[in-house]
């Protein structure tokens, strides 16, 4: 393909069970966009299903440790300007793809291009919906109120954001220490650097199941507060004084709930400090 709008970065591990479902979600490549799989391990299939959709690129990574490093090798090999993450079971809803490319030519400024999402079970069915607060209309989101906001807790589902490629590549990529909060991270960075678009449409699904790792990674309380600290601790600083004091105290409270949430879910009673 040549000179494609977006790039759509995918980090594969053995996603043969829900890939079908991701793949057929996706616009037609010859629209402008390419797909870059990065597969980690594809014993069960999945990298099959990849190698039969033409136009898409394949990468193999069998000595990656995690989604966030075989995301940034996507990243890197990526050749549009603009990036958006997809992962092995989520999805995309119709017409995402016209409304990111209109976004992107309205806000041409905007370092961030963010959408609604739905939470969605095993059978596609809609349990949930997941978006930042920033309104019911599309709109430019100030660098500082988005800063504000986003900080209290990840309000952006991962398929639901696009973002330039090489401003994310400035800084190194996805951290890859993150390994439940890489994505949150990279939204706060990419705030500080400008204005956050904003549209509320549910462009995006993504899928909670019990072997995703949203669910299985929180089973460590310990680890799971400390990864929901450090997005916090590295950019409360960009605050005035009186800013950082209010939202760290809802930053706080958000991961203590989210934290017991988690706790009570795998049966570990937590109480609320």
């Amino acid at each position: 393909m040549t000179d494609p709008w977006l790039s759509v970065l995918m980090p594969i591990y053995n996603g043969a069970a829900t890939l079908p479902r991701t793949l057929e979600s996706l616009p037609a490549l010859e629209s402008g966009i390419e797909v870059i799989a990065v597969v980690q391990a594809g014993e069960d299939g999945s990298r099959d299903q990849l190698k039969a959709i033409p136009r898409l690129r394949l990468i193999d990574a069998p000595q990656s440790k995690s989604w966030m490093e075989n995301t940034n090798i996507a990243m890197r090999a990526a050749s549009a300007p603009l990036v958006t993450m997809l992962h092995q079971d989520d999805l995309w809803r119709p017409g995402r793809a016209e409304t990111l490319r209109e976004m992107a030519r309205q806000t041409p400024e905007a370092k961030l291009w963010v959408h609604g999402a739905d939470y969605i079970d095993a059978n596609d069915r809609v349990v949930g919906h997941l978006s930042p607060p920033f309104g019911s209309s599309a709109r430019l989101v100030p660098s500082g109120e988005a800063l504000r906001r986003l900080l209290v807790q990840n309000t952006v589902a991962l398929p639901a954001a696009m973002f330039r490629r090489d401003d994310a590549l400035a800084d190194g990529g996805l951290e890859e220490t993150l390994w439940y909060t890489a994505d949150w991270e990279l939204w706060l960075r990419l705030a500080r650097m400008g204005p956050v678009a904003w549209e509320p449409k549910a462009l995006a699904a993504f899928r909670i199941h019990a072997g995703s790792q949203t669910v299985t990674g929180s089973r460590n309380s310990s680890d799971f507060k400390a990864q929901l600290e450090q997005p916090v601790a590295r950019h409360l600083e960009a605050l005035t004084a009186r800013e950082q004091r209010q939202v760290k105290h809802w930053a706080e409270l958000s991961n203590r709930v989210n934290v017991a949430l988690a706790g009570a879910y795998h049966g570990q009673r937590r109480e609320l400090a």
